[in-house]
């Protein structure tokens, strides 16, 4: 049995660490919060989970545990490109029930949490913070002056992790000049059990389902845009219904917050007995919705490599910069003004529409 400590005990951190507890390791999760009992309403913190990894997060136990009612199955996803070719998937593609869910950060990062509970081999430190990092010792300083000695340390405490600092693991990166923009909104008219996106030359705007008459509305712009519409909530509101109402009918916003995009891969996973997992070690375009599950593949990995670093690092690294790489193109691609680009795109998507490569597109992604 090894004691692995976790910096960061969000859904990446907190899934790791009931992973590993459920296979027999001594673990101990650092969080720098306390738990943040969810609100009635939808946060505007939303994932989509592809299903491959939501049935595994159930394997895990949170069934249980997490709030039905912030969980929204979605059964298709479309993209459109700035001339109007669109690319749908549906479950029935995948040979699924359902493509993945919607589910609010909060609502399944407290699941996680209340599975970590209940086992003996388990120490929930929160809030708790690591002031000093003895890595050759192989041992640490929390904020309460007590030292915790460890076998292997995982940093998955996000974009600017403190693991990756303390272990001198750099990284390579750039701002999109972007900011995305999320509502919550209540719909006057039903929705499908659908999320799509359509791409635009200043950046795609997209819809989450949350329930047959919520959603959260997504809006990509540049930085001076989203600062110019978010003065005021009037001026917000005008700007989202420009973009949606032709989509989704009338509807009322509830809240709204938007963030920076950046793009950011560790130059490497790990050193020594330390690794990063999740946005610790890759931060990722969001407009498929991989950021999380490149999280979640992390830890699935590096148990089924059974804890060889190398090994992890080898299959990860790959896979998550082949997933930025496909982000960027379809990023560049699918907003670009080119007519000769447009129709380059649009004879692939038609081939791409046929059954046997949506079948082999949607396999890969829902391992991702």
């Amino acid at each position: 049995m090894k004691h692995y400590v976790v910096n960061g005990g969000g859904m990446v951190g907190a899934a790791a660490a009931l992973a590993l507890a459920r296979a027999g390791q001594q673990v101990t999760l650092i969080d720098s919060n306390s738990l943040v009992e969810p609100e009635p309403d939808w946060d505007l913190r939303i994932s989509s989970v592809n299903d491959n990894h939501w049935q595994w997060l159930l394997s895990l136990g949170i069934g249980d545990s997490i709030n039905w009612q912030k969980v929204n199955p979605y059964e298709g996803l479309s993209v459109t490109t700035v001339r109007g070719s669109s690319l749908t998937f549906s479950a029935q593609d995948a040979g699924r029930q359902q493509l993945g869910v919607m589910v609010e950060n909060n609502n399944l990062q407290a699941a996680l949490w209340q599975c970590l509970s209940g086992y003996a081999n388990v120490s929930l430190r929160a809030p708790a913070a690591i002031e000093c990092f003895d890595l050759q010792q192989q041992r640490l300083r929390l904020n309460d002056d007590s030292w915790l000695s460890y076998d292997v340390l995982i940093g998955a405490d996000g974009s600017g992790s403190a693991v990756a600092r303390a272990a001198g693991i750099g990284y390579r990166g750039w701002d999109y000049g972007q900011r995305c923009l999320l509502a919550n909104v209540e719909l006057q008219q039903p929705i499908e059990a659908q999320t799509w996106e359509i791409f635009r030359p200043q950046g795609p705007f997209a819809l989450l389902p949350l329930s047959s008459y919520q959603a959260c509305l997504i809006d990509y712009r540049s930085h001076a845009e989203i600062s110019a519409i978010s003065q005021h909530k009037e001026q917000l509101v005008k700007a989202l219904e420009q973009t949606f109402r032709p989509y989704v009918g009338d509807f009322e916003v509830h809240r709204y917050a938007s963030f920076p995009l950046q793009r950011k891969h560790a130059l490497n996973y790990y050193r020594d007995n330390t690794l990063l997992m999740g946005d610790a070690a890759h931060s990722i375009h969001p407009l498929a919705g991989q950021g999380v599950n490149l999280g979640f593949a992390d830890v699935r990995t590096y148990l089924a490599v059974d804890g060889d670093n190398c090994r992890y690092q080898r299959q990860r690294q790959r896979q998550n910069q082949t997933m930025m790489r496909t982000m960027d193109a379809i990023h560049v691609g699918f907003t670009a003004r080119s007519r000769l680009l447009q129709s380059g795109l649009g004879v692939a998507l038609k081939l791409v529409n046929q059954a046997a490569l949506k079948k082999q597109i949607l396999r890969q992604a829902l391992q991702a």
